[in-house]
């Protein structure tokens, strides 16, 4: 009798009432989660957990990439005006101290307007096959990036061209990094030939926008038709360069004379061979 008298107070120290975590125990939790998780999880249990997932130092940070799960499924099942409504929400909930944004797929004009209005303190932004994402929009945005450090475009085909690049050198003069990669096909046929060749000229173009980034540390282009004249430009206008990685640019030449010259700049690259593609209409 008395053990099983001893057995319900027992479970009922068990048990707690979670919603009487302490205000700063809650966040210290949340920080750790992602932002998909606290907006569809964690902060939707009760009201107090809902408050703590209002606290605007916890949106520092947002990825929204295709590593998460819940991202990739929704980008898969087209439900990407979710992750754009998500994205704003915690645009909203960081009342200006959003200082990093990683997106992928499903960023649109009007959600990197939304940001730009919204994130003066943004140092880090990284888009990755934003297809939807125009230069004009893409404009817009980066003139409220003041702060911007590092700028990573990945396969974002209508994020190109030298105005576009100046407009980044002019708007984000602390800017430190930059990576810029073209999606490139898996082989070559006719239609892939004919569009490199008419990017030949805008990627040459392009790079003296890059020139205009005066600060950057670091700068790495992947799979882009830059030549030599292009390159010298970068080299001769950024006099803070330590780092140019250049993949997959087998047009521009970096031989010994050139390391010689810019002795100060450690250049990497992966070259490929644009011989038989470029013959076509270089030669």
């Amino acid at each position: 009798m008395e053990a099983g008298g001893d057995a319900e107070p027992a479970q009922a120290r068990l048990a707690r009432d979670w919603s009487e975590l302490t205000f700063d125990a809650l966040t210290s939790v949340f920080a750790k989660l992602g932002a998909v998780e606290v907006l569809m999880g964690a902060g939707l249990v009760c009201h107090p957990w809902l408050a703590a997932a209002k606290e605007p130092s916890l949106w520092r940070y947002l990825n929204m990439t295709k590593h998460n799960k819940v991202v990739k499924e929704m980008c898969s099942s087209g439900a990407r005006d979710v992750l754009c409504a998500m994205a704003k929400e915690v645009v909203d909930r960081s009342s200006g101290q959003l200082e990093v944004f990683v997106g992928e797929e499903f960023v649109d004009d009007d959600l990197i307007k939304y940001i730009g209005g919204r994130a003066p303190s943004l140092k880090i932004l990284h888009l990755t096959s934003c297809c939807t994402v125009l230069n004009e929009g893409f404009v817009e945005a980066i003139n409220r990036f003041p702060l911007l450090e590092e700028l990573k475009l990945s396969a974002c085909e209508n994020i190109v061209g030298c105005a576009t690049y100046e407009a980044v050198g002019k708007a984000c003069r602390n800017l430190k990094r930059f990576e810029v990669a073209k999606y490139m096909p898996l082989a070559y046929t006719p239609y892939s030939i004919e569009r490199e060749r008419d990017e030949y000229n805008s990627d040459c173009d392009a790079a003296h926008g890059i020139a205009t980034m005066r600060g950057l540390r670091s700068l790495q282009i992947s799979h882009n038709n830059l030549n030599d004249e292009g390159l010298a430009a970068i080299l001769d206008n950024c006099p803070y360069l330590e780092s140019l990685d250049l993949h997959c640019c087998g047009i521009a030449v970096v031989d010994d004379a050139m390391r010689a010259k810019y002795a100060g700049v450690k250049m990497a690259g992966v070259f490929r061979d644009y011989a038989q593609v470029l013959s076509y209409y270089i030669l």
